[in-house]
């Protein structure tokens, strides 16, 4: 989340600087005295599909990284990524598609780091339609530092600096769009360095990138021959499951859902997030008193792998959910209570299946975190092997309190987000994207939600149980929490 985007006058200097890493070599200087600069120019001159091409399908693979204690493997951290290449000739990354963010980063050649050693690197030398600029879109001139950027996400932060490049979906050069992205000249451990994906492309709104140029969908937009300005997300059940995760880009998958798509429209777009309205939360049918006063809402965000809940009724909801596992196979099996949030004009619901944690938490299991917030960005402090685990204090009460041997606890983490976006403040994540297909609709501004057609919901619809989740997951969540710009041009200094 960005929450806050400050004016030039009030941005913090980082505590490192960064020469500005154009080269301006022969070949480049020439193909600039040939191909024009702005925007609509070089997306003219990249070749796209017809209208008939589109949506436009990216496979996504499903990562799981385990979370160990004492030895035992108490958890999983997921992630899901598609392939995307940038520059010319084509330089191949992996990225997280995050309705959570909204700028494409990928770590820089110039970046040091053991992080980003231990991933694709973008040099921008060696792309002959790439030039460096500032934050206003103007070229970087060459002696002069570029500006900087800093990028806090829900778990972990980015620093690093501008470019303007071709970016293609995979190595298919027949779809591709030019793209303002940030290149990261430094990225915390936590959590990428335990992820293979490289990168991150921000799929939020105009309003949550630093300027228009480097949001994707504005790009995406630009591009003639597409007609709806839509993507969607479909999350498969599992690493048994024969279904492919993938995104939809310009357009969704029909084949994908189950049931006609009901719309919500958003709210509080004016901030750049995928956020509606939730009237009404429900646990077992009992409505909880926290969305009473109408001002409840949710943010849908592919880059987060729990379902957050305000900081204020954490407790209460771990509580109610947090169930005995009598010895079951997987906690996906055990009865416990239907989660309903009522939108506008329909219910989302979701059952263990979807948001329980397959294992149960021991008594001797102590996981500690403190969630989302405008801070947790700086949580450098926990190793990759300890990703935040905001839901552990609760469990650890759960067990104690119930007296159980074990303890089937639900992917939550908590939330604690001041106005405008809090203070009652939901984030819909994995849990609530394997159930559903989602479609966001960037023109309508709505989002669109169906039974996804996946191995679980394919047999609930015929009365059966479905089938269990095979990997539980560990908290990441790929959203801006803060976004600052360094401006370091010699004319403004």
């Amino acid at each position: 989340f960005n929450v806050q985007q400050q004016s030039a006058a009030h941005f913090r200097p980082p505590n490192l600087f960064h020469a500005c890493n154009m080269v301006l070599v022969t070949k480049v200087a020439t193909w600039l005295l040939l191909f024009p600069l702005g925007v609509q120019g070089l997306n003219k001159m990249v070749h796209t599909q017809g209208a008939s091409s589109w949506p436009r399908l990216i496979p996504l693979r499903r990562e799981a990284v385990p979370v160990m204690r004492d030895g035992k493997v108490v958890s999983h951290k997921t992630s899901y990524s598609g392939a995307i290449s940038l520059g010319s000739p084509e330089q191949d990354f992996r990225v997280v598609f995050d309705t959570g963010s909204a700028h494409l980063v990928v770590p820089s050649s110039a970046c040091k780091s053991e992080t980003c050693l231990e991933h694709h690197q973008y040099n921008i030398s060696n792309s002959a339609t790439a030039v460096a600029i500032n934050v206003n879109g103007q070229l970087c001139v060459e002696g002069d530092m570029c500006d900087q950027v800093t990028i806090g996400f829900g778990t972990g932060k980015v620093k690093g600096e501008f470019v303007r490049d071709q970016m293609c979906f995979g190595r298919d050069s027949s779809t591709c769009v030019e793209v303002s992205a940030v290149m990261g000249m430094e990225m915390s451990n936590h959590p990428f360095q335990s992820f293979r994906f490289d990168g991150i492309l921000g799929l939020g709104l105009k309003k949550l990138a630093v300027a228009p140029e480097f949001n994707f969908l504005t790009r995406l937009k630009d591009v003639g021959s597409i007609t709806q300005f839509q993507f969607g997300i479909f999350l498969a059940d599992g690493t048994q499951s024969a279904d492919q995760s993938e995104i939809a880009l310009g357009g969704y998958n029909s084949k994908r859902v189950l049931t006609p798509l009901s719309w919500a429209p958003l709210a509080k777009s004016h901030l750049g997030y995928w956020q509606v309205r939730i009237k009404e939360v429900k646990i077992s049918g009992r409505t909880l008193d926290l969305c009473q006063d109408g001002s409840c809402h949710g943010i849908v965000d592919s880059g987060t792998s729990h379902l957050g809940i305000p900081r204020s009724n954490f407790d209460e909801v771990m509580n109610d959910l947090s169930v005995d596992y009598g010895g079951a196979a997987s906690c996906a099996e055990v009865p416990a209570p239907k989660v309903e949030l009522v939108l506008e004009s329909f219910v989302l619901s979701l059952g263990p299946r979807n948001y329980m944690r397959p294992l149960p938490l021991e008594k001797d299991i102590s996981l500690t975190g403190q969630g989302v917030s405008p801070t947790s960005f700086n949580d450098d402090a926990a190793p990759a092997s300890a990703l935040v685990e905001a839901s552990a204090v609760a469990a650890q009460t759960a067990n104690n309190t119930k007296g159980m041997s074990g303890t089937c606890t639900p992917r939550l983490m908590p939330v604690n987000f001041p106005e405008p976006l809090g203070p009652k403040l939901f984030i819909l994540g994995e849990p609530l994207l394997h159930r559903y297909y989602t479609v966001f609709d960037w023109k309508a501004e709505a989002i669109g939600f169906g039974l996804s057609d996946t191995d679980q919901n394919r047999r609930l619809l015929h009365a059966n149980k479905g089938i269990k989740q095979d990997l539980p997951e560990d908290q990441v969540a790929f959203m801006q929490v803060v976004v600052s710009v360094r401006l370091r041009r010699r004319d403004e200094v």
